[in-house]
């Protein structure tokens, strides 16, 4: 199946065809008020967002409590009486654009705020097979549920993530081994419908039990959290396959 542009929906299917990464991904549908409803029903927490939006645009987090509803966004948390209100505010938010719903990841969290990791695979050439450039961690800025840079975030070298969150030895081993390997399999996967990408930025989350979760894949990754780093190592690895000529 080939694609173009940053169809979050599309990716999500063809990604989801997989088996070995359909565990991977958290259940994720386009935006209908059925669908909605449906969503919050199952999961009593979800997040609705732009189907091709970035830089953590528009995220709005939806979760239900005891006696209300609470939509988070940025910074602002908006309290409402019933779902029906919730579905009205949401309604004229999604307008006639294009959203998504997905199933709200509880993740862990580095100093009390919630963090995922962002994974850059490239290949040399469109012939040449995927291989993990960098990792890093990012920490969501104090206040905001995304971890965007753009949104305050912060990028953490992986071994310093991995100190605060008290991993080390053979767990550490394993855990960066694994989100390597889900890492490249699905830029291998969505290679195959984006037959020139050389490059996939790779958002995984992880929850609070240590389960891996993909997000997404971004085709036009933002390089600042590696370059922001004291060690550019990553960094100057990234930007030398990129700058290798396409044959």
């Amino acid at each position: 199946m080939l694609l173009k542009g940053r169809n979050k929906y599309d990716m999500y299917r063809v990604m989801k065809s997989n088996i070995k990464l359909a565990p991977y991904l958290p259940e994720t549908k386009t935006w209908s008020q059925e669908t909605f409803l449906n969503m919050l029903n199952k999961y009593k927490s979800i997040v609705v967002k732009p189907n091709s939006g970035s830089l953590g645009r528009d995220v709005y987090f939806i979760y239900k409590k005891k006696t209300n509803y609470v939509i988070r966004v940025n910074k602002k948390r908006l309290v409402y009486p019933n779902v029906d209100a919730v579905c009205s505010y949401m309604k004229n938010i999604v307008g006639d654009k294009k959203f998504i719903i997905q199933k709200e990841i509880k993740l862990a969290t580095i100093d009390n705020r919630r963090f995922d990791f962002r994974i850059i695979v490239q290949r040399r050439t469109r012939k040449k097979p995927w291989q993990v450039t960098g990792i890093i961690a990012r920490r969501g800025g104090k206040g905001y549920k995304v971890t965007n840079r753009s949104r305050r975030g912060v990028a953490l070298h992986l071994d310093v993530a991995m100190e605060k969150l008290n991993i080390s030895g053979q767990a550490k081993t394993a855990l960066v081994e694994e989100i390597k390997k889900v890492a490249i399999d699905a830029s291998e996967t969505l290679g195959k419908s984006f037959p020139k990408q050389r490059i996939f930025g790779v958002d995984i989350g992880m929850d609070q039990e240590g389960n891996l979760h993909i997000f997404e894949l971004n085709r036009w990754p933002l390089l600042g959290g590696f370059k922001s780093l004291k060690d550019q190592s990553q960094y100057e690895l990234i930007m030398k396959i990129k700058g290798k000529k396409k044959r």
